[in-house]
């Protein structure tokens, strides 16, 4: 992973130097917050002429062929600068064109294929670039005439506040948290907003290019892709996928140059069977991973993807039980690594790995395939207004029982704001999935596994998300485009069930065009569907209602007598909710600011009952 801090000046006199205590605190508050071990980190940086514009950049990736260095050199129109990316490149080759780009390179980052985002200083200014999907975020503030900039959120609000401190202050013990807007958090566990938890600083949004120059910051954004209606007749949605299919195909070429250790999470449901279908059609070898009881659907369905390919090698990894029980890490640890990975910008909910060390391997995953099957569409049974409308509200207004007036109050606004957009309510559904949970949602995981390997997502290539907005939100939700995309690629894969439910399309459709419905497959024992971060009951809940209860800045977000009469439940009825304000607890305690961080009982095991 590569992480990336700009420092520019924003004095009237733009050419005023950077401070040097703010320098120094840069290089001390990244050993502090960025989620790797210090031990493990390179640091090279670069500062204009009159140093009042430094680039600066730590990588824990070893030095290899196959990776970028941070910072390259680059000339543009006569001025010498330095350009780095993170993320990946689909043809390193483009890192040249990208770096020497003489306007803004975003139009051209968009129609490169890869997943990544753009940092470039010269003597003029700074560009920091996000793509259509900006999984690869920067995040932005201006304060004591300084503009900073990077990728890690934590950083740049800590050094923002050393500037603003001046020299002579101690170093910011810990950040100054923004609640109100948590209350996002605690419906979903991800923002629907710019905001992140430190006060000042915001998200750069999608397809946008933030331009320093003559100390003056500037957003240049770029329109998102038009929807076209779907095709009518079969030869003509054939033909229709095509840029979409070639897009998706070469969006793997670069796990060619890796000759082994080829790794691919694989499930039962649709889109990791794409990203399979997609290597078997490339002639890439893998091995898959699956995690689950030997009777879970995804375990099961694993098992028939791989036979029908020709896959020998799938590790299963199951859940450490003991007799009726699951034995789940104690949730402090747990929650403790997971903010550290992620900023607090998501909940302990998810499962997000920590990796302390960068392996040279291929990993890929489906994740961000939903966008395919029309993101936030996806789990509606009807596209009428009424039910999109709903949808909405959900999104925005979700547990509003349990949250304060204040909390409500600017849910409401985000309500109006987003209806508000335009009148197709399948295009906002569209694309506040694209915002928010590709946007918002997947940064953190993401971040985590660029961490520790090669990590390659088919679904967040540039190429790829932009074909696939360019479809029809309704078609995609037919689920007809991905199933036609596993058809042509992986044709012996078409015809296996899939998790949960048939494909949509073909329970739309009339028996008597299709004969009979695909078939799913469904977990058929209590343990084969067991989740046990779902069915939390009274003795794993313990120390998360201690911590959510000894909390009182939650209070601003929630009832608290509502809240205790939820966490006073065996089983939990919302467990969700429990875990985000738990996240929240965790993050505001700044227990997560130590590089030692899992902290408490990292050993201890809590029994699940499987039920």
């Amino acid at each position: 992973m590569r992480f990336y801090l700009a420092l520019c000046s924003a004095e009237p006199d733009h050419r005023a130097p950077v401070a040097d205590h703010v320098v120094a605190a840069a290089r001390t508050l990244a050993h502090r917050v960025l989620p790797v071990p210090a031990e493990t980190l390179r640091h090279s940086s670069w500062e204009a002429p009159r140093h009042n514009i430094v680039l600066m950049a730590w990588t824990n990736e070893p030095e290899h062929p196959w990776l970028p260095r941070p910072l390259t050199p680059v000339r543009v129109d006569g001025e010498d600068g330095v350009f780095g990316y993170t993320g990946y490149l689909a043809d390193p080759a483009d890192a040249e064109r990208l770096r020497a780009e003489p306007g803004d390179p975003g139009p051209l980052a968009d129609r490169t294929a890869g997943a990544f985002g753009i940092f470039r200083a010269l003597p003029r200014g700074v560009d920091a670039v996000t793509s259509l999907t900006r999984n690869d975020p920067v995040y932005h503030c201006e304060r004591a005439a300084l503009h900073v900039i990077g990728n890690r959120a934590a950083l740049v609000h800590l050094v923002a506040r050393a500037a603003e401190e001046g020299p002579d202050s101690p170093m910011p013990p810990a950040p100054d948290y923004d609640v109100a807007p948590m209350q996002a958090l605690v419906r979903h566990g991800f923002y629907i907003s710019d905001h992140t938890p430190f006060r000042g600083i915001s998200t750069l949004t999608e397809l946008s290019t933030l331009r320093v120059r003559d100390g003056v910051a500037r957003v240049v954004s770029r329109p998102l892709p038009r929807p076209e209606p779907a095709p009518r007749r079969p030869l003509a949605r054939r033909a229709r996928l095509a840029a979409l299919t070639e897009a998706l195909v070469d969006s793997v070429a670069p796990v060619r140059r890796h000759d082994e250790a080829i790794s691919l999470s694989l499930t039962g449901g649709r889109d990791s069977r794409l990203v399979a279908a997609l290597l078997h059609a490339a002639r890439i070898p893998f091995r898959a991973t699956t995690r689950g009881f030997a009777d879970h659907p995804d375990v099961v369905l694993a098992r028939r993807i791989c036979a029908r390919l020709g896959v020998t090698d799938h590790r299963v990894t199951e859940p450490e039980v003991e007799d009726d029980a699951v034995l789940a890490e104690h949730p402090l640890p747990r929650t403790a690594r997971l903010v550290r990975m992620t900023e607090g910008m998501n909940s302990a909910f998810e499962n997000v790995i920590a990796p302390t060390s960068f392996l040279l391997e291929a990993r890929l995953s489906g994740s961000g395939g939903e966008a395919l099957r029309g993101g936030w569409l996806n789990d509606q049974p009807c596209l009428e207004r009424s039910a999109l409308l709903k949808k909405v509200e959900t999104i925005t207004r979700a547990q509003a029982a349990l949250m304060t007036p204040q909390a409500n109050a600017e849910a409401d606004r985000y309500f109006r704001r987003y209806t508000a957009e335009t009148d197709d309510l399948a295009v906002v559904l569209d694309r506040m999935f694209l915002r928010f949970r590709s946007g918002r949602w997947l940064p953190g995981s993401r971040t985590a596994t660029l961490i520790g390997f090669c990590m390659y997502h088919p679904f967040l290539d540039h190429r790829v998300r932009w074909e696939a907005m360019t479809l029809s939100p309704r078609w995609r939700w037919s689920e007809e485009v991905v199933y036609r995309l596993i058809a042509r690629l992986a044709p012996p894969l078409a015809a296996l069930p899939v998790e949960g439910r048939p494909w949509r399309f073909d329970a739309r459709r009339s028996r008597r065009w299709t004969g009979r419905a695909r078939p799913a497959l469904t977990a058929t024992t209590a343990r084969g569907g067991f989740d046990w971060r779902r069915r939390l009951g009274g003795e794993y809940l313990a120390p998360m209602r201690e911590r959510i209860l000894d909390t009182p800045q939650l209070f601003e977000l929630v009832d608290k007598e509502r809240t205790e009469r939820l966490l006073n439940e065996d089983p939990v009825r919302r467990p969700g909710q429990v875990w985000h304000l738990y996240t929240l607890a965790v993050l505001l305690s700044n227990e997560w600011l130590s590089p030692t961080a899992p902290l408490g009982p990292g050993s201890e095991r809590i029994r699940v009952p499987v039920r």
